[in-house]
């Protein structure tokens, strides 16, 4: 057991050090009108394409943990998260980031629920170091669905940004 503890952290350090966004915060649910408890979460994105293109938008992986009672809560493997910036001028010229986009990913889910193939629209805003998302985990394979707003603290883009001078291209 010991071993492959060590080999996942040796597999997953490389990708935690390439991270565009790395975040850890706090979750709150809502599934049918049905709040649920604030829940822990984690996650890590990492740039696959990133050449300019008239969409400002980038696609990344990346890996979202959430652990609490939701039904769409668990291990959530995100192969492909299509992002955009919407303006290269409101991202270099403002300390502060804002993102939308849609993430398609498989969710492991290690409590209840089914496992399957999860797409979420979704909203990012982070400013030195504090970021907010929200969307909509939709659970194809599993029929369930639920709102979701994060907070918590960001190690990444929007972080780095206020320290030195960043360009998007």
């Amino acid at each position: 057991m010991k071993t492959i503890k060590i080999i996942a952290l040796l597999l997953l350090l490389p990708l935690a050090c390439s991270a565009q966004l790395i975040g850890i915060g706090a979750q709150y649910a809502d599934a049918k009108g049905k709040g649920n408890a604030i829940q822990f979460a984690a996650n890590a994105s990492f740039p696959v394409w990133h050449k300019k293109n008239p969409l400002n938008s980038y696609i990344s992986s990346g890996i979202d943990y959430t652990g609490g009672s939701s039904p769409v809560a668990g291990l959530n493997i995100k192969p492909i998260q299509f992002t955009s910036f919407i303006s290269e001028s409101l991202f270099n010229d403002h300390p502060f980031t804002i993102l939308v986009g849609c993430d398609a990913g498989y969710l492991f889910n290690f409590r209840h629920g089914k496992d399957g193939v999860v797409i979420t629209p979704n909203a990012y805003f982070d400013y030195k170091g504090v970021f907010v998302k929200t969307g909509y985990d939709f659970n194809v394979t599993g029929g369930k669905q639920q709102f979701f707003v994060r907070l918590g603290f960001n190690f990444g883009i929007g972080t780095f940004k206020n320290f030195v001078k960043t360009k998007i291209w």
